[in-house]
């Protein structure tokens, strides 16, 4: 319901009723904004207090939705259907309250408001005045807005902008993420900061294991921990069906010399998103964890992502007690390693399957996406174009990778990913199987693929593979060239 176009009368204020753990409450209707049904989704807030049950996007702003139960220590027992969420403003702060039920809007004479004075150098109370009704019969509890929104625990939507000078250079420019899950959020770290990503392989026990370090691995000569990100981000552990262990991954981070690996339920994809369209995350309890998030990314008719800053995850005390730990115990092995790995060019692949395992190099991936399934069949365009894809604003040509090499259609779409690229400043998306790893590789020099494979027909690959080197303990990966096969489609919708 909305509450902006109701007015009071001159002796008259209005309130607002709702129920709560058996009891009615009232807010004044001036501190709210409007009353909406619970979403569907709420993105959970790593380290967050049990009562903040998650974030939502309302309309462009980040509410945190906080369960009035837990907070005020109420039963927290509840079989309502008909739940609703409050959203209340004073001094700026916007939060989201869960209510069992909406009552009524009352409109109460004056002197019937009995406001509740709290002596001098008293700590402010929650419940601000009492509502005599029908002759004192019903007798209502009024919320406080402004001492509630300022307990010590409420989140707080950070205030802080950047400065105008930064804000314009930062206008159209697009950075580019990994986002992985971890348990049913969704988070994101900046491409730079991560070294690559692998399957999960049986891992070492680690002489500093504990509840966030479950083991250690060997990558390339560097022996890393591997952190449990879901203990990390004090997420527990779904009781429900557990993740398939081959969409699994460690995401392995790499700055100056410390090392460690984060394990991950499922990497999701690459995004990329431009300086504006980040909301703030909200500040809670004066938990000083919140510095490990640079915001959150809105995401149409879903759940959004929560960004990582990746300074702050590498100034983490448990993160740096653990790197530095299995450094120092290492640290023969790492400096070899480190050797190693100056003695040539460091290049960075996402790998792919259709059909069989390929990669392409990342710098010539704009993001990836999961299939959707709003793609537009447009008539007249070649049989190897699927569709257009509507990506915030931007046609996308998207091509059957499949049947551009006479390959049986997809099985499972619901596990496809299509593969942003550019080329001629247009945007195609590459429809591929899966997305599996992003590896890097120091000093693998490229080999040529021969003549009689490129030019075979019945490959049907032409130009679009003619590079590939070699993954340690893989064997040859061959590399796409997205502006290859482009070019061959725009030539083909051009006849």
């Amino acid at each position: 319901m909305s509450v902006r176009t109701l007015a009071a009368g001159p002796n008259v204020e209005l309130y607002g009723s709702f129920h709560l753990a058996g009891t009615e409450l009232a807010l004044p209707v001036a501190a709210l904004q409007e009353v909406v049904n619970p979403p569907e989704t709420l993105t959970a807030i790593p380290l967050a207090p049990p009562y903040l049950l998650g974030l939502f996007n309302l309309r462009g702003t980040l509410i945190p939705v906080v369960d009035l139960r837990q907070l005020l220590r109420l039963n927290t027992e509840s079989t309502s259907a008909a739940r609703k969420v409050a959203i209340v403003e004073s001094g700026g702060v916007r939060v989201g309250l869960l209510f069992d039920a909406t009552g009524e809007i009352l409109r109460v004479p004056r002197e019937q408001v009995i406001t509740l004075d709290v002596p001098e150098g008293s700590t402010p109370m929650a419940i601000g005045a009492v509502l005599k009704l029908d002759g004192g019969e019903r007798i209502l509890q009024v919320l406080a807005p402004a001492v509630l929104l300022s307990l010590r625990d409420m989140p707080q939507l950070a205030q802080s902008e950047p400065r105008a000078a930064e804000r314009r250079a930062h206008q159209g420019q697009r950075r580019q993420n990994v986002s992985f899950k971890v348990g049913a959020t969704a988070l994101a770290l900046p491409m730079d900061a991560i070294q690559e990503i692998i399957r999960v392989p049986a891992l070492q026990q680690s002489p500093l294991a504990n509840e966030v370090c479950i083991g250690m691995l060997n990558l390339r000569g560097a022996t890393i921990p591997v952190l449990d990100f879901s203990a990390l981000l004090g997420f527990a552990r779904s009781s429900g069906e557990p993740k398939r262990a081959d969409e699994r991954r460690i995401v392995v981070l790499h700055r100056n010399d410390l090392h460690f690996g984060m394990l991950v339920d499922e990497v999701a994809s690459i995004v990329a998103y431009r300086e504006e369209d980040l909301l703030p995350m909200p500040a809670y309890g004066g938990n000083a964890q919140r510095s490990l998030f640079a915001g959150y990314l809105a995401a149409e008719d879903s759940a959004g992502v929560l960004l990582m800053n990746a300074a702050a995850l590498f100034a983490n005390e448990r993160v740096v007690a653990l790197a530095a730990g299995h450094r120092d115990l290492y640290r023969n092995a790492l400096a070899q390693a480190a050797q190693k790995r100056g003695a040539g060019t460091r290049q960075t692949f996402v790998t792919f399957r259709i059909g069989q395992l390929i990669g392409v190099r990342i710098a010539q991936l704009r993001e990836v996406i999961d299939y959707r399934d709003d793609i537009m069949h447009t008539p007249g365009l070649p049989g190897v174009v699927r569709g257009m894809l509507n990506l915030r604003g931007v046609l996308v040509t998207v091509i059957d990778v499949r049947a551009m090499y006479g390959m049986p259609p997809y099985e499972d779409l619901a596990r496809a990913k299509v593969l942003i690229v550019e080329y001629e400043r247009e945007k195609y998306g590459l429809l591929v199987d899966s997305v599996e790893d992003i590896v890097t590789l120091t000093g693998s020099a490229q080999l040529t693929m021969p003549q009689a494979f490129t030019r075979s027909e019945g490959a049907r690959v032409h130009n679009d593979m003619r590079e590939a080197v070699e993954l340690p303990g893989k064997g040859t990966l061959m590399l796409l060239d997205p502006a290859s096969l482009c070019a061959r489609v725009a030539e083909e919708a051009a006849v």
